[in-house]
């Protein structure tokens, strides 16, 4: 009988080189998983086998930080209006005049009827008891309320 001479095909070298790799382990997972060794392997130079860019003084670079960012301001620039083209934004209106004097007036208020019923130990300013706690927060209330409309 012949036997075939055909060459191994590159699937099977590299499904030798898999298991081998895997079969075993580097140095950098010996450090990986041992403190000791990898306290071991500072102190000798040795360092893993992933290594981060970093400066003189061993921060991590910008670089390394994130890949992603564009380093071109004009380019950022382009992406971001490009980005919003064709949005609609509702345009800032201006407050009404009344807003604001009225909103702070009702806050004024408010606490001042507070404060005039406990400094008068609930004998003013009107006689219906504790219901003067009810109305001076609710004062307050209405004007917090209107502060919310402020833009």
């Amino acid at each position: 009988m012949a036997r075939s001479r055909k060459k191994p095909s590159a699937g099977a070298a590299s499904n030798a080189k898999a298991t081998r790799a895997t079969d075993e382990p580097s140095a950098g997972d010996a450090l990986a998983k041992d403190p000791v060794a990898r306290k071991a392997a500072g102190a000798a130079g040795a360092t893993p086998s992933r290594k981060t860019p970093t400066t003189p003084g061993g921060d991590v670079t910008e670089q390394a930080k994130d890949s992603t960012r564009s380093t071109s301001a004009r380019k950022a620039a382009a992406a971001e209006s490009a980005r919003t083209t064709g949005r609609r934004v509702a345009a800032a209106g201006q407050n009404p005049a009344w807003l604001a004097p009225t909103a702070v007036t009702l806050l004024i208020i408010g606490l001042l009827y507070l404060v005039t019923y406990y400094l008068s130990s609930g004998m003013l300013p009107l006689p219906i008891g504790d219901w003067n706690l009810a109305v001076g927060f609710g004062v307050l209330m209405v004007g917090g309320g209107i502060l919310m409309f402020w833009k």
